[in-house]
This record gives structure tokens, sequence and C-alpha cells, in this order.
């Protein structure tokens, strides 16, 4: 799974590794913590083509959602499920996104007493996990833009701390995956596989960013 990540990014980095223009974003910080309900940025594209950057709200609240905590559970989406539950189909076949992340977090150890990791991309600045996205509209005409990153098996690097991984596509498989007009769920559900083992590494780091209320720079720091 993914439960929390990291984004250290400037505005103008972001819009030149995704190719994409700012829309309408608010001024854009670091968060060295991400956690669901967050407002974070997602990379989409139109049908001429045009990427845009929006701030979404991680966990996403699917159509047929009656209020607003149901998006707490489904800040992950399983690769293996996602064209035929209920709660992602929709959004995979028509909404998808990428998620700009410098880096993740991941627990290991017994219950209570678990070691937390960051993993970071060895070979390029960021990575872009694949996502999917659904604009929420409650009862009352309230608007929520909300997303979930998909997971997937765990390549044999990742394994040593986990049996699960955010889908992380290539540069290459952006546009197929983007196309709004794309609606091939097979060839899509191709994408959905571990990264490169040498494209990820990681290190220990403190226990403070399980309280996602810290958010710092220490955070990254490697622990002795």
């Amino acid at each position: 799974m993914c439960g929390r990540y990291s984004l250290i990014e400037s505005e103008e980095n972001l819009e030149n590794w995704f190719q994409a223009v700012m829309d309408e974003v608010e001024q854009l910080e670091n968060n060295y913590n991400v956690a669901p309900t967050h407002n974070m940025p997602v990379v989409g594209q139109n049908r001429d083509g045009e990427r845009t950057i929006q701030k979404f709200r991680w966990g996403l609240l699917p159509f047929w959602a009656k209020e607003k905590k149901v998006g707490y559970s489904m800040v992950n989406a399983r690769a293996e499920s996602i064209d035929t539950k209920k709660s992602f189909k929709r959004s995979f076949e028509k909404y998808r996104c990428l998620v700009p992340a410098t880096g993740f977090f991941e627990w290991k150890g017994e219950k209570g007493n678990k070691t937390p990791y960051h993993i970071f991309p060895t070979h390029k600045p960021m990575f872009a996990f694949a996502g999917i996205y659904n604009v929420w509209e409650s009862p009352e005409g309230e608007k929520i833009p909300t997303y979930s990153i998909i997971t997937t098996d765990a390549n044999e690097k990742m394994s040593e701390l986990h049996d699960r991984m955010p889908v992380m596509l290539l540069k290459e498989e952006w546009d197929e995956w983007l196309d709004p007009d794309n609606h091939n769920m097979k060839g899509l559900k191709e994408l959905l596989k571990p990264f490169p083992d040498d494209a990820i590494d990681f290190y220990e780091v403190s226990k403070k960013v399980n309280n996602v209320r810290n958010n710092s720079e220490e955070l990254l720091e490697k622990v002795a």
C-alpha cells in the first residue's frame, strides 16, 4: 500500500518534468509528510493533448458515495481489481492521472514498534504514481476532486520492506495512461506493474513521520 509520501519540488520543476501547466493552483509548498485528505498536485490531460496540474484531495470519493468519510478507505486502489471493483472501474476507464512524488514511506517490523523507511527514485527527480480520480458532488452540491494511488505487487527490492508498492509509470508510458480517449482497459492494466528494482532505494528515517502533524525536512533525514 501507500499511505504516506513526500513532494519537495518547485512549481517550475513540476511543470518542466511533466510538460504540464499549473491550473489555478495556489502557492505550492513542500510537503514532507503527505497524508490522506491532503490536497496535492495531480497531472491530467485533456483531449487536445494538453497537460495540466491541479490540486485534488487524496482519498477517492466515488460517484455513489454519500459522505466525505468514504475517501479515507480509498487512498489506494489495487491494480488486480481496478477494472472490476465498483469503486474504481469507472475512474480507471475514464479518469486517470499522474501523482507526482519525490518519495514515499513504508514501515517494517512488529506491530506497535515498526520502523519507517523513505523510498526514493535513483535515476529520476521524482516518481509519477499511476492515479485515478473523480470529481465528487455532495448532496448539497459541493464539488470535490479526489484521487487514489494504484498499488501492485512489490518488486524484489521493495519486498524487503513490504509486499505492495505504488505503481510508478515510466515517462514513455505517460501519454498512453493520460489519454482521455484511451478506453483499452486491458492495455492500460498491463502498465500496472512493479517498478524496476534498480530505480528505487530506501533508508531508515525517524519515527516522527508516524505523526501526520509533523511536516518538516528532518523527516527525510537518514537515521544513523
